[in-house]
């Protein structure tokens, strides 16, 4: 297993270096694919009916194409409230509110969340900006892992996720806060604020994304989102952080 999960890693690794490599075009490739193969996973979670899955790309696809002050937000609005609206005329009353349920949870998470992603990464746009953005994630996640592996002892949400502990926690909040020194003045954004501040909020905000896709997955009964990535589980299992990282960092990375 382990060895599968190295190097499951070392080839979406590459993968994603040659991507970004390529510029902003290899970028929207790489952040769109992920976003489809997100919605893909979530969907059959769901169990949602396969002649409804594509009406979903309806009000999510205008957030993931420009900044929420757009346009884009506007025509997600109206498409968000037309599908609700239609529903209520064509389904039952049960039908109507899951299919209301699942329009509002993937119009949020997976439009407003994987798209922040895209409307901080895209512009301006370097290589080193996204591997900074990204590697917050990846060391919040890490030190929360390798910490709460080796010195967890005081679960913090038992009832969601047995395995996550307050000495995780803490690690990641702490190991965050430190390498934020370096991330977060690369990426930009937050003015003056204290870079460890700015590193401690994201593994916290990071945490919270974390115990939701895992209180989503335990409510639907599963291990994993999905089986894309051989040793991991589904992409959502990888970014499940960043996408609640990314809206926290997008409306308030203005701050002064």
């Amino acid at each position: 297993m382990l060895r599968k999960r190295i190097l499951t890693a070392l080839i979406a690794g590459v993968l994603l270096l040659f991507l970004l490599w390529l510029g902003q075009i290899g970028f929207v490739v790489a952040w769109s694919s992920v976003g489809l193969l997100l919605l893909f996973e979530w969907t059959e979670g769901e169990n949602m009916p396969s002649h409804r899955r594509p009406f979903l790309l309806y009000p999510i696809l205008p957030l993931w194409l420009a900044h929420a002050d757009s346009i884009f937000l506007k025509a997600a609005l109206v498409a968000l409230m037309g599908l609700i609206g239609v529903s209520l005329f064509l389904l039952s009353s049960q039908e109507a509110w899951e299919w209301t349920r699942q329009v509002l949870f993937g119009t949020v998470v997976f439009g407003v969340g994987w798209g922040a992603v895209g409307w901080i990464l895209y512009e301006p746009y370097s290589m080193g900006r996204v591997i900074a953005f990204l590697s917050l994630a990846w060391v919040s996640d890490t030190a929360a892992y390798a910490v709460g592996r080796t010195l967890g002892r005081t679960p913090i949400l038992p009832h969601i996720s047995p395995q996550k502990t307050l000495e995780g926690l803490l690690g990641s909040l702490v190991a965050t806060s430190i390498w934020a020194h370096w991330a977060v003045p690369w990426i930009g954004g937050f003015g003056k604020v204290y870079p460890a501040i700015v590193g401690f909020c994201v593994a916290l905000v990071g945490f919270f994304g974390d115990a939701f896709q895992s209180m989503w997955k335990r409510a639907h009964g599963l291990k994993d989102s999905g089986s894309f990535l051989p040793g991991h589980g589904g992409f959502w299992d990888r970014v499940d952080s960043l996408i609640w990282i990314a809206p926290f960092w997008y409306f308030l990375g203005d701050i002064r």
